[in-house]
């Protein structure tokens, strides 16, 4: 044991490390330690450091990843590995982690993978990134047999994206240098979904080809997506899983090691893979009907009919907040004077005058939001619909409740049936025609009446007979797609072309983070929100995951209840 390691002075730094009492590190190397899977804080490792044999054996192994002599020894050649670029994936994965070979995952089970790139750096400009990921695939896919589809939407496998500091997952990038990169194993994180994904710091300064002055891309993809594939660091130098950045090596260009080629070979040949995965939704649910619902291109209105020109005054959504004199929510036992030149109470005027849109003695209670999930949430016109039970609110924008507010849901649509009980979901189409869905109807909506043969059944839309009802329903910002929510499973329609997208239904698990069983989702102002009982999660549109902060209390921040965090505590219990 060292006895005297705590007044060790420290006589100078190599590249941001200091060098001391070269058995004993020093912080910034207990961080790289951890970092890269050498030792973790929760287990007995740790401590083993302060023993000669213990720092001596885990210096040999960062020096046997990085192609040094294993001499145990922290001397300056390892101080000054420890700075060089590499990827951000641990070396040493550790055995504890469930379900990983020695490989680092048991791989894809399917031999058609699927690709999406989110966005680029513009220092490489998307047809260069696009170019050498593909080339990058190509060249790992002829050793496993295996084919990939690039996607134009992020239901694919594996996601492409640049992005700076923290971008979403649990491993922030550190600004130019170092950490170039990090991926995920195909089986990595099943409740997060990153499984397959690449992250690229945004900068560090990408190039196209190898210069002195720049990292160059397509090294650092090809490595990362030997890690989306299943693969974990190699020790060996030549592999291009060997965790250091090294660029293009002369006219060799783009060719694996022989370390690389048995990896995928374990992966790939000898396991017996299918060719795709089961779907676990029953044939039965992913039939598609022919759908006659939509406007196309072509579709000519009449003037009674019409679809609302973008042009349309926010106020033709319903009828005027000003028309409602009184909210609901005014005790009709108060004597309240509502009109200029008007002696009478709200008790006594609201059973002869349904003009002003005074409840009536026999309207439903008011639910206490405050407390309680909402029904659907929707953005119609740029303004904020919260339904719950037989009431909605409006709001200019999170908790800004307009004057009036709320009403009865059918003051709002005076031609649905006085049965409804609630609305389920509800969103407005591209030609400005707003939806509303009960049960397993909808109702279109052009701002003054009920259109298109209202109510429609959810077929129309090619939604199977079967379905009792849809539990939320959202147009995405990214995509421009509507997209159905029910339990496990989620829908894509094209509204352009009036039909249900091939291959669906989905499960949940394609959007990452995102819980099952929604009540609402919707997207304002560029940001997709989904909701379940009292939360709701923010939703990262880039990239393709919920934001760190989610969830967070719905009726509290969306519109303005008072904050109770012992309340707001118990929603995770």
């Amino acid at each position: 044991m060292f006895v005297g390691h705590l007044i060790t002075i420290l006589i100078t730094t190599i590249h941001g490390f200091p060098v001391a009492n070269p058995k004993i590190p020093s912080a910034k190397v207990l961080d790289f330690l951890k970092n890269f899977g050498y030792i973790e804080s929760d287990d007995d490792s740790f401590g083993a450091l302060y023993t000669e044999s213990g720092i001596s054996e885990t210096i040999k192994n960062v020096q046997k990843f990085g192609d040094l002599p294993q001499t145990g020894i922290l001397d300056n050649k390892t101080l000054t590995l420890m700075s060089t670029r590499r990827c951000g994936n641990p070396d040493i994965v550790k055995k504890k982690r469930p379900k990983r070979y020695i490989l680092g995952s048991q791989g894809w089970q399917k031999r058609t993978i699927s690709y999406f790139i989110a966005n680029w750096s513009p220092k490489l400009g998307e047809a260069s990134v696009a170019r050498n990921i593909e080339l990058a695939l190509n060249t790992w896919g002829q050793y496993g047999h295996l084919k990939f589809e690039k996607r134009p939407n992020p239901d694919a496998d594996i996601i492409v994206a640049f992005g700076s500091g923290y971008h979403g997952d649990s491993s922030p990038f550190d600004g130019p240098g170092n950490i170039l990169a990090h991926a995920f194993f195909p089986n990595e994180g099943p409740d997060d979904g990153f499984g397959g994904d690449i992250h690229f710091d945004a900068d560090e300064n990408w190039v196209d080809g190898n210069g002195t002055d720049g990292t160059e891309f397509s090294m650092v993809a090809l490595h990362e997506l030997g890690h989306s594939l299943g693969l974990a660091h190699s020790p060996v130098s030549g592999s291009i899983m060997f965790p250091y950045y090294r660029g293009l090596e002369g006219e060799k260009g783009l060719q694996l090691g022989y370390d690389d080629i048995l990896g995928m070979y374990e992966l790939y040949i000898r396991r017996n893979i299918a060719e795709e995965v089961t779907s676990s939704v029953s044939p039965t649910t992913t039939s598609v009907e022919t759908s006659t619902f939509g406007v196309s291109p072509t579709f000519d209105a009449s003037p009674t009919t019409s679809a609302v020109s973008p042009s349309v005054e926010t106020s033709t959504v319903g009828v005027s907040p000003t028309t409602f004199g009184v909210s609901p929510s005014v005790e009709a036992s108060t004597p309240v004077v509502v009109y200029h030149g008007d002696a009478e109470s709200v008790e006594t005027h609201k059973d002869h005058d349904p003009t002003h849109g005074i409840p009536s003695t026999n309207s439903p209670s008011l639910p206490n939001i405050c407390d309680a999930s909402f029904d659907a949430v929707a953005v119609l016109r740029e303004e904020i619909f919260i339904f719950k039970e037989q009431y909605l609110w409006r709001l200019k924008d999170l908790s800004k409740i307009e004057p009036g507010y709320p009403i009865q849901i059918t003051q709002m649509f005076p031609d649905l049936p006085k049965s409804t009980k609630n609305v389920d979901a509800a969103y407005e189409r591209a030609d400005g025609m707003i939806v509303l869905f009960t049960g397993d109807k909808f109702w279109v909506y052009d701002g003054k009446r009920f259109i298109e043969g209202s109510p429609r059944p959810l077929t129309d839309y090619g939604l199977p007979g079967t379905l009792d009802k849809i539990d939320a329903v959202q147009t995405w910002a990214r995509n421009g797609k509507t997209y159905f929510y029910k339990d496990e499973i989620f829908w894509r329609y094209n509204e352009t072309e009036g039909r249900m997208d091939e291959g669906y239904p989905k499960l949940m698990d394609r959007w990452r983070g995102v819980p099952r069983g929604l009540d609402a989702a919707t997207t304002f102002k560029g940001v997709t929100y989904f909701f379940k009982d009292r939360l709701y999660w923010k939703f990262d549109n880039e990239w393709i995951i919920i934001s760190e902060e989610s969830p967070l209390p719905a009726p509290q921040r969306w519109l303005g209840c008072p904050e109770d965090e012992a309340t707001f505590s118990q929603l995770f219990n």
